[in-house]
C-alpha cells in the first residue's frame, strides 16, 4: 500500500497551500483495505493483528505528511478509514436500513440472478448448510463465492469513493429512495471484486469480525484513542485530535452537547459486596429498569443522548416549547444553574399507580406523547419520567473528577422534583451484607430490578465497567432465587460465524392443555428463542440427537402441532415433531409482553441451564402453567427472598410437576362426539335454515368449538352429511373427507370459510378458491360467475387471490414479441422502458469466434448491456443471422468488426452495427435513438 499512496505525491502540490488539496483516502484503493482486513482475520494473536494495523495506519500517517505541509491543521485524517474498521460506532452516518435478506434481494435483482436458482437460494438461505460451503461462515463469505464470477476482477474505487457510495446508500434509506438505494449498490457491485463485496457487506451489516476490539483498534491507533472516543463518541474527532501519535491528552474531558459513555456497574454476587467497597461504607440505590439517558443542558438548549450516544432530542425537546419532555421539566432548575448534564435512567411513570413501569411491559419511553397536566397523557396513562442519578457538569464546573458523594450533593441543589416527571433517585448508606440483603429483598417485593451499590468515593469513568466502584446485583443472578422453566424445544435456527452449519438457536414452547384431562398434549405454542447457556461440545450433542429429526419449516404448509404467532413473526429455520424433541430447562429474568410468540409473551434474557433427559417430551410446562407463572410476582421469575446463610451457590428444591394420568373407560374419540349444544344461546341468525357437517377442526379452532358456533349462529349440524346438508367443512383432508369428496354430490369447502363468517358478521357466498369439491348445482352456479381459474366476472380480485389464480394455470403457453408488444401498448403506454427493444433482435460480439459460445471473452463488458436488453424486451441470440436487427460491440474491442460486416453481405436484410453506448442511451431517454450516431469506428494509430 505505501508504494501506491507515495505514488501520487506529485499530484498534491504543496498540500496545504491555496490549491485543493487531496485527501489520503482518495490516494488508497479500497482494494488495498480490503487486503488489510484478510490479512487482520487470517492471523491468529491479537498482538500480530495490531501490529499488522499498526503498520497500515503509519503508511497512511506518512502519505498524509507528504500531501500536507507540516505543522498545518487539516481536516483529512484517519477517520475515513476507522469509520470502516468500526462501522458500529460510526454515529454520522444514517443506517443503510439493510439487513442479509433484504440485501441478498437487491443483489439477485441487480445481477438479474433466475429467483429460483442455485444462487439465489444460496443467498437467501445463507445460513443453511449447504449454502455456506467452503469458508463461508457468514451471508458476507456465501455472498463471496456468488459474486466471484460476477464482479471485476480488480476494484477501482478508492476508499473516498467507498465512503461517498456509502454515504449515499444511507441517505437513500433515510429519505424512502429505493431507487437511490439501488443505484447504489449497483455503483459498489460494478467496481468491486468478490473479495472487496465480501467486506463492503460486512461494513453495511456493522460486523466485520476481523478479531480486534474497539479498545484494541483505537489503542493502536493512538494510546489516549479509547480515552477520547469514551468522552466524545466521536470517531472524526478522535482521528482530527489525535493525528499526531506523540501528541498526549491531558484529561479527556467531558463536554457540553459531545455525547460520552456512560459509567456502568460491575456484575457481583451479595458475599463479594463488602470487599469490593473495601470495608468501607457504600451506598445503595435502586437498579432502574428503563433507557440509560444523559441530559445535556446549556442556556435554554437541551439534548438527550443514550447510552449508545443516539440522540433523542427531537423526541424530547430541543427547548422549552418543544418535544415530550422538556417543557414539563424546564422550569424546575435553579435559577442559578444555567447549564448542567445529567446522568439517569428514563422510565416509564403509570399516572394511574403512581409508580415506575417496568420495562418488561414492552412501553418505548422515547415514543410516548406528551404529558398533559389534567390528563392522562401518554400511552394508556404512562408518560416518561427522567430518573437522576448523577451529575458531571454544572455551568462551568467540572464534576467528573469528583469524588461520587460531593457530586450527589451538587446534584441536590440542580433542580426541584417534579413529581411523575423528573426525579432524583434515592439512596442510603450502609455498611454490612446484611443491608444489602434486605435491600435486595425488599427490592424483590416491589418488583424492582435490583441494586445498584456505589462507593461514595468513586469517581465518574466513563465507559468503565470492572473496577470502577459500582457494582450491579440483580436477583437472576442469585440461583436459589429464580424459578426455572421446563420448555419443549420446537424449532431451530442456523448459526453463523463459528457456528455455521450447525443449529445454534432454538425455539421453545408450551403445551396446549388436551381436552381431555390425562391425555398427551398435540399442539404446542411458541413461547422463546434461547441462543445462550451452552458450550459448543454442549451445543453439538444436542445437535446430533436432534438432527435426524429436523424439518424445513415452510409458512404455505406450517405444521399443525406447531403453532407460531400470526404473520409468522418469529419463525425458525427448521422445525420438529415435538415427539422428537427435547425439554431444556430455562433460566431468565422476568416474563414480558410480545407479539412475536403465539403465547403473546416470552422471556427476557433466557438461557439454556440444561437438557432434561429425565423427562418426556409431553412433561413440558403448560399454557395453564404459564399463565399462573404470570400472575406471580408479575411475570418476574426471581421473586423468592435471600436467606442468609443458604450461600448463592445453592439451589432451592423446586416442586416436580407431575401429569397426573387419569384412567378413562373405552368411549367414542372426542373428535367423533356429537357436541352438546343444549345449552348454547342463539346471538345470530347468519347460519339459520343451513345444516353443516364438520369433519374436523384445526389446531387453534377445535371441531367442537366450530360446531358451538355453527348452533350460536342459527345453524345446525350432522355427523354424516345428508342431502339437507348445505356444506361439509374440513380442515385436514383425512379418510372420511376424501370418501365424501369422491361421491361428487356435496360441497366440501375450508374451514376458512366459517371462520371468515364469523370474522365478517355475515355469512358469505361460497367461491371456489375455498372448495375441495362442489355439488353439479353449485358448480352450475359458479360457471357463471367464475372463469376456470376461480376469477370471478362481477366482483373485484384481490392480490392475494389473483396470486392463487395465477399458481392454478397449469396450461402456460409464451407470448410473441409482437403479441407482448400489444398488450403494452394497450395496457401500458405511458410506463417505463421495459418493452423498449421488444421487436429488435441482439447479436452480442461476446465471442472470439463468430457464432461459436464455446469461445465467449471472459469479463466481457457486454455482458450488463445484455441484461438491459433482456430486460427491457430485447431477444438475445448467439447466432448473427438475417432476423438480427442489431449488432452490438465493445467500442474497445472491435476485431470481428470486419469479419461481421463481410457476412452481413450475404444477408438479405441489413442490422444495425451499434456500440453497447445505444443501448444505455436508449433506456436514459426512454425512447430509440437513431442507430447511426452509435456505430463503431475503428481508429488507426498515426
Amino acid at each position: 500500500m505505501a508504494e501506491k499512496m507515495e505514488s501520487s505525491d506529485h499530484d498534491t502540490g504543496t498540500g496545504g497551500g491555496g490549491g485543493e488539496s487531496k485527501s489520503v483516502a482518495s490516494q488508497v484503493p479500497f482494494q488495498d483495505f480490503c487486503g488489510l482486513l484478510e490479512r487482520i482475520q487470517s492471523l491468529s494473536g491479537t498482538e500480530r493483528k495490531k501490529t499488522s494495523l499498526d503498520r497500515f495506519i503509519k503508511q497512511w500517517r506518512d502519505t498524509h505528511n507528504k500531501l500536507h505541509l507540516p505543522g498545518t491543521i487539516h481536516s483529512d485524517s484517519f477517520y475515513p478509514a476507522m469509520r470502516l474498521l468500526l462501522p458500529y460506532l460510526d454515529r454520522q452516518r444514517p443506517a443503510y436500513g439493510l439487513k442479509e435478506v433484504s440485501l441478498a434481494k437487491q443483489y439477485i435483482d441487480i445481477l438479474k440472478i433466475a429467483k429460483d436458482s442455485p444462487d439465489a437460494k444460496k443467498l437467501l438461505n445463507y445460513r443453511t448448510p449447504h449454502a455456506a460451503k467452503h469458508d463461508a461462515t457468514d451471508f458476507a463469505g456465501v455472498a463471496y463465492f456468488v459474486l466471484r464470477n460476477r464482479c471485476p476482477e480488480k476494484g477501482s474505487l478508492s476508499m473516498e469513493q467507498v465512503n461517498q457510495c456509502l454515504d449515499e446508500l444511507a441517505l437513500s434509506n433515510v429519505t424512502k429512495d429505493r431507487g437511490g438505494v439501488k443505484k447504489s449498490l449497483q455503483h459498489l457491485l460494478r467496481n468491486t471484486s468478490a473479495q472487496e463485496q465480501k467486506w463492503l457487506i460486512r461494513i453495511i451489516m456493522k460486523e466485520l469480525k476481523i478479531g480486534l476490539s474497539e479498545n484494541s483498534i483505537l489503542t493502536v491507533f493512538h494510546p489516549d484513542g479509547q480515552d477520547l472516543f469514551s468522552v466524545t463518541s466521536n470517531l472524526e474527532k478522535v482521528c482530527v485530535d489525535l493525528h499526531s501519535p506523540t501528541v498526549r491528552l491531558n484529561e479527556a474531558a467531558i463536554s457540553y452537547f459531545t455525547p460520552f459513555r456512560p459509567m456502568l456497574g460491575q456484575r457481583a454476587t451479595i458475599d463479594q459486596v463488602v470487599k469490593l467497597m473495601d470495608h468501607q461504607p457504600f451506598f445503595i440505590e435502586n437498579k432502574f429498569d428503563g433507557e440509560r439517558i444523559q441530559l445535556h443542558k446549556q442556556h435554554g438548549q437541551y439534548r438527550y443522548y443514550s447510552r449508545s450516544s443516539r440522540e433523542y432530542t427531537s423526541t424530547f425537546g430541543g427547548t422549552e416549547r418543544e418535544g415530550s419532555f422538556t417543557p414539563n421539566i424546564h422550569k424546575a432548575f435553579n435559577s442559578k444553574v444555567h447549564s448542567c448534564i445529567l446522568d439517569g435512567e428514563m422510565v416509564g411513570w403509570d399516572k394511574e399507580t403512581e409508580s415506575y413501569l417496568p420495562k418488561g411491559e414492552n412501553v418505548d419511553v422515547k415514543t410516548l406523547a406528551p404529558v398533559s397536566e389534567g390528563g392522562g397523557g401518554g400511552e394508556n396513562g404512562v408518560q416518561p419520567c427522567f430518573v437522576v442519578f448523577d451529575a458531571l457538569m454544572i455551568n462551568e464546573t467540572n464534576l467528573a473528577n469528583c469524588p461520587l458523594r460531593e457530586r450527589v450533593e451538587h446534584l441536590n441543589k440542580v433542580f426541584e422534583v417534579v413529581p411523575g416527571c423528573l426525579h432524583k433517585a434515592e439512596r442510603i448508606e450502609r455498611s454490612t451484607k446484611e443491608d444489602v440483603i434486605l435491600s435486595l429483598n425488599e427490592a424483590i417485593d416491589r418488583r424492582e430490578e435490583g441494586l445498584v451499590i456505589k462507593q461514595p468515593s468513586s469517581l465518574y469513568k466513563p465507559d468503565k465497567r470492572k473496577g470502577s466502584g459500582w457494582l450491579k446485583i440483580k436477583p437472576d443472578y442469585v440461583d436459589s432465587l429464580s424459578d426455572d422453566l421446563d420448555l419443549l424445544i420446537i424449532g431451530g435456527y442456523f448459526g453463523v460465524g463459528r457456528r455455521a452449519g450447525m443449529i445454534s438457536h432454538f425455539m421453545c414452547g408450551v403445551a396446549v392443555p388436551p381436552a381431555i384431562k390425562g391425555d398427551k398434549p398435540t399442539v404446542f405454542h411458541s413461547f422463546c428463542k434461547v441462543g445462550s447457556g451452552y458450550t459448543m461440545n454442549e451445543l453439538r450433542e444436542l445437535g446430533h440427537k436432534l438432527k435426524p429429526h429436523w424439518r424445513k419449516f415452510d409458512t404455505k404448509r406450517p405444521p399443525e402441532s406447531v403453532i407460531l404467532a400470526p404473520g409468522f413473526k418469529e419463525k425458525p429455520d427448521l422445525w420438529i415433531e415435538p415427539k422428537d424433541a427435547k425439554i431444556v430447562q430455562i433460566r431468565a429474568a422476568e416474563i414480558i409482553v410480545s407479539d412475536k410468540y403465539r403465547t403473546g409473551c416470552t422471556l427476557r434474557f433466557p438461557r439454556l441451564e440444561r437438557v432434561r433427559e429425565d423427562k418426556e417430551w409431553f412433561d413440558c410446562m403448560s399454557l395453564d402453567e404459564l399463565e399462573d407463572l404470570k400472575r406471580v410476582a408479575s411475570g418476574h421469575l426471581a421473586h423468592r427472598h435471600y436467606e442468609e446463610g443458604e450461600g448463592e451457590e445453592l439451589t432451592t428444591s423446586k416442586k416436580r410437576r407431575r401429569v397426573t394420568r387419569i384412567d378413562r373407560p373405552a368411549g367414542v374419540a372426542s373428535q367423533f362426539r356429537h357436541t352438546d349444544v343444549s345449552s348454547v344461546e342463539e346471538v345470530s341468525s347468519m347460519f339459520a335454515g343451513k345444516q353443516f357437517c364438520v369433519i374436523n377442526g384445526t389446531p387453534s379452532f377445535s371441531k367442537q368449538y366450530i360446531e358451538t358456533k355453527i348452533a350460536e349462529h342459527g345453524g345446525t349440524f350432522v355427523q354424516n352429511p345428508t342431502t339437507d346438508t348445505y356444506c361439509v367443512l374440513v380442515h385436514k383432508l383425512v379418510v372420511k373427507a376424501n370418501n365424501i369428496i369422491s361421491k361428487g354430490i356435496y360441497n366440501v369447502v375450508m374451514i376458512q370459510w366459517l371462520l371468515d363468517c364469523l370474522e365478517t358478521g355475515r355469512c358469505l357466498p361460497l367461491k371456489p378458491s375455498l372448495m375441495y369439491s362442489t355439488s353439479s348445482e353449485t358448480a352450475s352456479k359458479f360457471s357463471e360467475i367464475y372463469d376456470k381459474y376461480g376469477d370471478s366476472y362481477i366482483h373485484d380480485t384481490s392480490e392475494t387471490t389473483l396470486r392463487e389464480i395465477f399458481d392454478k394455470m397449469k396450461d402456460k403457453r409464451s407470448c410473441s414479441a409482437d403479441e407482448i408488444a400489444k398488450m403494452e401498448f394497450e395496457y401500458f403506454p405511458n410506463e417505463s422502458a421495459k418493452g423498449l427493444f421488444r421487436h429488435f433482435k441482439f447479436y452480442f460480439d461476446k465471442y472470439e469466434v463468430i457464432n461459436d459460445p464455446s469461445t465467449v471473452i471472459i469479463n466481457s463488458s457486454l455482458s450488463l448491456p445484455e441484461l438491459d436488453a433482456r430486460l427491457c424486451g430485447g431477444t438475445v441470440t448467439d447466432d448473427f443471422n438475417e432476423s438480427v436487427t442489431h449488432v452490438v460491440f465493445d467500442k474497445s474491442d472491435l476485431q470481428r468488426l470486419s469479419s461481421l460486416r463481410l457476412k452481413q453481405k450475404s444477408h438479405a436484410k441489413k442490422s444495425h452495427f451499434i456500440t453497447s453506448d445505444w443501448i444505455s442511451a436508449c433506456i436514459e431517454h426512454k425512447y430509440c435513438k437513431n442507430e447511426r450516431l452509435f456505430e463503431p469506428i475503428v481508429t488507426t494509430k498515426d
